[in-house]
């Protein structure tokens, strides 16, 4: 049996291309992927460090730094995060530059997206990787990890695990993940290298991001991979961490500087309830922070609930409400939550509120005909006049896992992306300041083609400018910290 006890995760960079550059996708966040991951392997004994390479390249570092600060260390296993597709190009030269230093360590990548391709990664990539971990990765990287220990090989029949036999065949026996989610450890940035400081205006060592629930959505939106069906990740039903645990993953952070905290998953779901009492439990502990984001969709929360989010102890409260398009039709069609009446009741709810408050919204969707796009146009005039901001608007992606792709012969939609390989261009291309990427529209539809969609897409940032130019809310949204920008691609 083998003494080490060190693994080494890693945070690929978007591609050397990019490397110091920003991409169309911002890559610069720790993965809280691999911090749970790190906890759960430290809390069995082993010695964890995150390699955060994006960090790395755009702080200065060299390739040369970096395959140096790589063969400072010599695990049991190295594991890749490919949690986003910009960061697949990044992986996978990551793993070349891993299979030149050590020929013999294994090498496995994990995250969602790599979970939706693993297959194609496998097929396609096994002479540089050992496989792809399925799912939530805990239990699966653990039992990886301890299987190297003892016998100096991965097991490929560990449950999550998928690999190619020498003789072509894909090995994968689906996990069913039953980890309560309080007994999951806390999530913590030390560890994660390079550390980097603060500069003037830079709130990005600042922000951290607190896991609420796992287990997909409740609502099957069409487009949308964390729909129900296709975001359960190997739970058989969602699970969401109490309030308790919230707060002290809170305080955590805290203790460790992070004070921009951010919640992107759907804590909305369980509806006014869970949120309240997290809040109530962070104020009567006073875990004051510089900034704390909120994510809502429609349809699950009530108009209350904003009164709620505001009174949370922070000197600046963010909510962004997911509304994506104003035109019912549209909505149905990718069976999201489509009552205009409601969902303006809710605007105008959220719009009084002393917060930074913000939608996004979506074009190049099923059915949507270029009336439909002025609908979504109105909508947007709409609520910026109530008060509540625009975010982005930006072309909707179409992947082969979602239903919507399944089912695009009942929309006519032609899709341009298919594999893993396809959306590779994702981590090659810069963000642009005016926020159009002709590269990377997805699909077109005979009633919008991809020429249709960039011009749309062009004329909806200009009335976002407007709008928002004119609006007798922006002095106040720009003392909240509201910035109009154009290049945002999500």
């Amino acid at each position: 049996m083998s003494e080490n006890k060190y693994v080494c995760l890693i945070q690929p960079h978007t591609s050397y291309k990019l490397a110091t550059i920003q991409p169309a996708l911002f890559d610069q966040f720790d993965s809280i992927g691999l911090l749970a991951l790190a906890g759960y392997l430290r809390e069995q004994g082993y010695t964890v460090d995150i390699l955060h390479l994006a960090k790395a390249y755009r702080n200065g570092y060299t390739k040369k730094q970096v395959e140096e600060k790589i063969k400072t260390r010599k695990p049991i296993l190295f594991g890749i995060g490919n949690m986003w597709l910009h960061q697949s190009v990044g992986m996978l030269e990551t793993a070349q530059m891993i299979r030149e230093i050590y020929g013999d360590i294994p090498i496995v990548v994990g995250g969602q997206h790599a979970s939706f391709f693993a297959r194609d990664i496998v097929q396609d990539y096994s002479n540089q990787i050992n496989g792809v971990i399925v799912g939530e990765g805990e239990e699966t990287l653990y039992q990886l990890v301890k299987s190297v220990e003892e016998g100096g090989t991965i097991d490929p029949t560990v449950p999550g695990f998928m690999s190619k036999q020498k003789d072509g065949e894909i090995l994968y026996t689906p996990r069913i993940v039953t980890l309560e989610m309080d007994s999951l450890p806390f999530m913590s940035h030390k560890g994660v290298w390079p550390e980097v400081r603060a500069k003037n205006g830079d709130i990005i060592p600042s922000v951290a991001a607190i896991d609420t629930v796992r287990g997909g959505c409740p609502t099957n939106c069409g487009h949308c991979l964390e729909a129900n069906n296709l975001g359960k990740h190997g739970r058989e039903k969602r699970a969401f961490h109490s309030p308790e645990y919230l707060a002290e993953q809170l305080k955590r952070y805290l203790d460790e500087g992070k004070t921009y905290i951010v919640i992107q998953d759907s804590f909305y779901a369980n509806g006014d309830g869970p949120i309240a009492e997290f809040i109530e439990r962070a104020s009567k502990d006073n875990l004051r922070t510089e900034a704390m984001h909120f994510f809502i969709e429609p349809g699950y929360v009530s108009s209350d609930i904003f009164k709620v989010l505001e009174r949370f102890p922070a000197d600046k409260v963010a909510i962004d409400y997911g509304i994506e398009t104003g035109s019912e039709k549209v909505a149905k069609n990718m069976n999201r939550f489509f009552k205009m009446d409601s969902i303006y009741r809710d605007i105008e709810a959220l719009g009084k509120t002393n917060t930074l408050a913000t939608a996004w919204w979506l074009i190049s969707l099923p059915g949507e005909t270029e009336e439909d796009v002025r609908l979504t146009e109105e909508a947007i005039k709409n609520t910026i006049d109530l008060g509540v901001f625009t975010e982005r608007v930006s072309q909707m992606l179409l992947f082969p896992q979602s239903e919507l792709y399944k089912n695009r012969h009942l929309y006519d939609i032609n899709a341009y992306f298919h594999n893993y390989n396809d959306f590779k261009v994702f981590s090659t291309v810069e963000r642009r300041e005016n926020g159009i990427y002709p590269e990377l529209v997805t699909h077109d539809m005979p009633y919008q083609t991809k020429e249709d969609t960039l011009m749309l897409l062009r004329d909806l940032k200009k009335t976002v400018r407007v709008a928002t130019e004119s609006s007798r809310h922006l002095e106040k949204m720009q003392k909240l910290g509201y910035q109009l920008n154009d290049y945002d691609f999500f």
